[in-house]
């Protein structure tokens, strides 16, 4: 945070600082992320993404003359980026620039609420996260366009998730990788108008836990989530008795 206020006080105008403020973003890394919480530790990380230099002069120019053109729309950001320059002209994931980043498909994901989870765990340590915030690759993400991703949520941090998770993922001895091609692997209950008051309390739940963690991160909201466990086992159909194999009894 340091360096990025010093970068912003840098800046010749509000125009520059504006546009220099649009590229620094905050970043989580996957020890930043909790069980419906997150710890960010002032860290921020600059996204020039593939392709932004030729939209933002409207030209495809050789390096040394996008440089010049760049230089003069983020002068204080290039001051900083200028002295890498070396280092990142060797980089194999650059975009069309040093400057820039590798191409990357789901970069508009990142400016989505989203539930975001930390890769390496000994329980589900899932939470959401609002647009804009980044993370890096101890730490996955995940949007949808067909469920709240407050559900979501709720259901992947549930015992009935680790249960089945403990199946299909990958034993680290500390905990489990939680890699997309094993979560992917869970079966999630579609929402019916049946099920549906199950799923908006479990939304409301949710809402509770995450403002509950805001305030306090210590905060104790077992209660609350015990009460999603109950609504997530009756959305998969379980018997009592397959209610206590889940939680090992």
């Amino acid at each position: 945070t340091e360096k990025r206020n010093e970068i912003l006080e840098s800046c010749g105008n509000e125009e520059e600082r504006k546009r220099t403020e649009a590229i620094i973003k905050p970043i989580l890394r996957g020890r930043d992320i909790k069980k419906y919480h997150y710890e960010w530790k002032d860290l921020w990380v600059i996204v020039i993404p593939a392709g932004w230099t030729k939209k933002a002069i409207k030209s495809d120019l050789i390096e040394e003359e996008a440089k010049k053109k760049v230089v003069e729309l983020l002068p204080s950001l290039m001051n900083h980026l200028l002295p890498y320059k070396a280092k990142a002209q060797k980089r194999d994931d650059q975009g069309d620039y040093w400057w820039e980043l590798r191409q990357c498909a789901y970069y508009n994901e990142f400016e989505k609420e989203k539930v975001v989870w930390k890769a390496l765990s000994s329980e589900p340590s899932f939470t959401i996260v609002p647009g804009s915030i980044l993370n890096n690759d101890k730490a996955n993400l995940l949007t949808s366009k067909n469920n709240d991703i407050r559900y979501l949520c709720g259901l992947m941090n549930s015992k009935i998730f680790q249960f089945y998770f403990s199946s299909v993922g990958v034993e680290m001895g500390v905990g489990f990788e939680y890699k997309i091609q094993f979560v992917e692997k869970i079966p999630i209950p579609s929402i019916t108008p049946e099920n549906q008051h199950l799923v908006s309390r479990i939304e409301e739940l949710v809402d509770k836990i995450l403002e509950a963690k805001r305030k306090d991160a210590q905060a104790d909201t077992s209660q609350w989530e015990h009460e999603i466990d109950e609504l997530v086992y009756k959305l998969y159909d379980l018997t009592e008795e397959e209610v206590k194999i889940v939680e090992g009894k």
